[in-house]
């Protein structure tokens, strides 16, 4: 009984950070979604997880969005009420219609790409919840 009781207690706790392919955002003429994605880095020996934003303009107007994240490890908010600056604030155009999402390529878009944890590590830091804040979408 004690064991029901606790996987419940624990799928509640994550669940938060489950997303179904649903908007985590649908205001302003954008849609972001979060999907989670495995990146292996085989000949370097890294496997991490991530989430990959997708962000789309579902306008006819070419936009200017803006925001920062904060993040939580393991249940800690590591960025909540310090200053956001240019190394945390992530900014991007979109033509009419076009959708961006983060990848595991070294070089995806900053700010679309939000770490998870290491794989195959039990004592990794593990992302417990994230949100994005100072969303800001101007249209060009």
């Amino acid at each position: 009984m004690r064991i029901v009781i606790l996987l419940c207690c624990f799928s509640k706790v994550f669940s938060q950070q489950i997303f179904d392919n649903k908007p985590i955002i649908d205001e302003k003429g954008i849609q972001i979604f979060a999907n989670k994605i495995e990146c292996h880095d085989d000949y370097n020996g890294i496997h991490q997880s991530f989430y990959a934003l997708q962000i789309v303009n579902i306008t006819n107007e070419t936009l200017i969005v803006s925001w920062n994240i904060d993040y939580w490890i393991d249940g800690i908010c590591v960025t909540c009420n310090k200053p956001k600056n240019e190394e945390n604030s992530y900014k991007i155009k979109l033509l009419p219609g076009e959708s961006v999402e983060g990848t595991c390529n070294k070089n995806s878009i900053p700010g679309t790409k939000i770490y998870i944890r290491e794989l195959y590590n039990p004592n990794s830091k593990v992302l417990t919840k994230f949100e994005i804040t100072n969303l800001d979408v101007k249209i060009e």
